[in-house]
């Protein structure tokens, strides 16, 4: 099990080509401002198959950057995101990860905010704000500590700071497709009593895309998770505040 100190910044891939050099540069200068305070990390990505021209763009992406360690690891059939997610926390070098989808575009400056925040409070999941720009109005994901309504609707986002060890402890990502696993690790980590943290500044960024996974999820999934984990609405209903808020710079604010 991963146990160096550390950040692997995360990256699955499926057919994101055009979407990749945006992400893979704000992970690349979130790394540098993290080696510049002592942590070493490194960018991972995995590529689950991909077949519109990203597998040339990562062969050569290590070459391009030498000054950071970059590492791909390929997946030789399509086995879905959850499988992908799942293949990088296994492969990763460090304790922690920042899931960053190939859609999403880090804050560099604050990656050292949240890779402190985790360690200070050696929170299961950290988080903050992401906003969300595309073919939509502007909007902000993630904003919040987590509240009990998160047994009713996913508003955390997947793009946040984990610690790899919880994470499978708790099984990691469900790999059948279309099981809203990033809903579903969250509640899992719920029912461990795991700590949950907000952070109140800005993780990074969400593109957007038209036909994106946010638009997919059907119905009946959604009520399927809440059969398992809100039976009769008990948990949602209690209203209360499920995690923490923590600024490395100020401490505990709720």
């Amino acid at each position: 099990m991963v146990q160096r100190a550390g950040l692997s910044i995360l990256i699955p891939n499926w057919n994101h080509r055009f979407a990749l050099p945006r992400a893979v540069r704000s992970a690349l200068d979130g790394l540098r401002r993290l080696q510049a305070q002592g942590v070493a990390g490194e960018l991972l990505v995995v590529d689950d198959a991909s077949r519109d021209g990203s597998q040339k763009y990562l062969f050569n992406l290590a070459a391009h950057y030498p000054d950071v360690a970059v590492r791909v690891v390929w997946l030789p059939r399509n086995l879905g995101l959850g499988a992908a997610r799942n293949t990088g926390l296994i492969h990763a070098a460090y304790r922690h990860a920042c899931l960053l989808d190939a859609d999403n575009a880090l804050e560099p400056a604050n990656l050292w905010l949240f890779y402190r925040a985790a360690l200070e409070t050696g929170a299961a999941l950290t988080y903050g704000n992401l906003f969300v720009l595309g073919d939509t109005q502007p909007d902000v994901l993630s904003n919040e500590p987590l509240q009990a309504r998160v047994y009713r609707q996913n508003y955390v986002d997947n793009f946040a700071l984990l610690d790899i060890p919880a994470a499978l402890a708790a099984g990691g990502y469900q790999t059948t497709r279309g099981l809203l696993e990033d809903w579903e690790l969250m509640m899992r980590l719920l029912a461990r009593g795991a700590l949950i943290v907000f952070v109140p500044a800005v993780l990074g960024y969400y593109h957007r895309l038209p036909g994106g996974l946010h638009t997919l999820a059907p119905e009946p999934l959604i009520q399927r998770l809440r059969r398992i984990f809100d039976q009769n609405e008990l948990r949602s209903r209690e209203g209360r505040l499920l995690g923490r808020m923590y600024h490395p710079d100020v401490g505990w604010l709720a």
